[in-house]
């Protein structure tokens, strides 16, 4: 009975991972941005005024920026906090300083560490030497007194309610980004280190799409940077300067291993941390340029901005030549206007290696050198082992293993019969046709 209950249990999480993964691709799940309040519309007088007379005299910029960035991150701890100010039915009390406020004093205390916390406190405070209780209640007025100023309360000043606090949205104070070298000055031995003029016309500067992390930036500026003296040119990710040492004289490209963002396409630039996540998920989940793609528009795409295959492709060859080319510490030199297949041929000629993994250079362990064995030792005749199923179960039929034998095929030239099975012989790599996912989950629960 309980091999039949398990098979049905297997039969039946299969139906149900089947019906997921089809409902996942037609719905093309996205997140939605939820509704937001606009940043606080004060002036700096005011909120200068209010942090001199709220805070000791030696604050410093940053520590006023974590106290604002606090409040205005936590809008639900807000609303309870201000919800119990503010009793409205039999058996509520009036709490000024509730156990919501106290316990964002404390974690904002923990965070800035006592020497910055004392900066919240007026010398006077600071004189009286009060208790640890005592002046967390101090700072949790003054917290609430700031939260007041900034309008992050849902009630008016009449104590009227407004309506739920809604996250507050960033958008006008996000930086401006440019894209532009990251040398300052000429790096050829010529011209000993002279400045970088900027190139591009006022009229002709591109305005590109910029992800940086998985957040999308639009109209963002490229710079071009360009030596006066050997008219080398410093663009972001690489440098394109005139091969004159050869009878023909080209243009030569040298991608930038230090690169902080990366062109992808016409209009298109990324950061590192998109480049290194692709290549991530191709290595640890085996996932294509395609699986990649459809991933990323689904979790962090939106209406007016999506990747492509192409996209995804670019990020990973590139990152892949500046990693290996950052281990063998050197900067890549192609010549100029290479397609990404020519650019991934060059590459691999000039860090292949020929096809030998610099890592695994004289390297043997037990993990990856294993006696050598004629056959697998996969049970290909009782698909029930694999599951944990009884063997004996009449019920379940065996497969065909009549091609199911897999040979090893050693990197020497010795044939089968010329090896002697009683002399231990070992393999570096197996190769099998076929996937193999790197996370092994054994069960799927719900």
């Amino acid at each position: 009975m309980s091999t039949i209950l398990s098979a049905i249990s297997l039969v039946s999480h299969s139906w149900i991972i089947t019906w997921l993964l089809i409902w996942f691709n037609l719905a093309a799940v996205t997140y939605a941005t939820p509704a937001q309040h606009s940043f606080p519309n004060i002036s700096f007088e005011i909120f200068s005024n209010a942090i001199q007379s709220t805070f000791g005299p030696n604050i410093t910029l940053a520590t006023v920026l974590v106290v604002l960035f606090t409040l205005i991150e936590n809008p639900d701890l807000l609303n309870l906090h201000f919800r119990q100010q503010h009793p409205e039915f039999s058996g509520e009390n009036q709490i000024t300083t509730s156990g919501w406020i106290i316990a964002l004093v404390n974690s904002l205390t923990a965070k800035l560490g006592d020497k910055k916390a004392n900066t919240l406190l007026s010398e006077k405070e600071l004189y009286r030497k009060h208790s640890k209780k005592d002046k967390t209640t101090i700072l949790a007025r003054k917290l609430d007194k700031i939260a007041n100023l900034l309008t992050l309360s849902p009630y008016d000043t009449d104590g009227d309610y407004k309506g739920k606090l809604l996250p507050i949205s960033q958008s006008k104070i996000e930086p401006v980004y440019t894209i532009c070298p990251t040398s300052f000055i000429c790096g050829t031995l010529s011209c000993h280190g002279r400045s970088l003029v900027q190139s591009t016309q006022e009229r002709d500067i591109p305005l590109v799409t910029l992800i940086k992390g998985h957040t999308i930036h639009q109209n963002v500026p490229v710079l071009t940077g360009k030596c006066p003296n050997c008219e080398t040119l410093y663009y972001a990710d690489h440098e394109r300067f005139l091969d004159t040492s050869t009878i023909q004289s080209q243009m030569k490209r040298v991608y930038l291993n230090s690169a902080k963002y990366m062109k992808l396409g016409q209009t298109f630039w990324v950061d590192r941390i998109f480049s290194i996540s692709a290549v991530n998920a191709m290595y640890n989940f085996h996932a294509s340029a395609s699986a990649y793609t459809e991933y990323w528009n689904n979790t962090f795409g939106t209406e007016s901005t999506l990747v492509t295959c192409d996209i995804i492709w670019q990020a990973f060859v590139q990152e892949s030549i500046r990693t290996v080319a950052s281990e063998s510490k050197i900067d890549v030199e192609f010549n100029d206007s290479l397609n990404i297949k020519e650019v991934t041929q060059e590459a691999f000629s000039i860090l292949g290696e020929g096809g030998i993994i610099r890592a695994a250079d004289k390297h043997t362990c037990a993990e990856c050198t294993q006696d050598y064995k004629r056959t697998s030792e996969v049970v290909f005749n009782n698909p029930a082992a694999v599951f944990g199923i009884d063997a004996s179960d009449d019920n379940i039929p065996e497969l065909d293993n009549s091609d199911s034998e897999i040979e090893l095929e050693l990197s020497d030239s010795s044939s089968d019969d010329e090896m002697d099975d009683t002399v231990a012989r070992t393999v570096n790599m197996v190769v099998l046709d076929g996937v193999v996912m790197g996370p092994q989950v054994s069960d799927f629960f719900f």
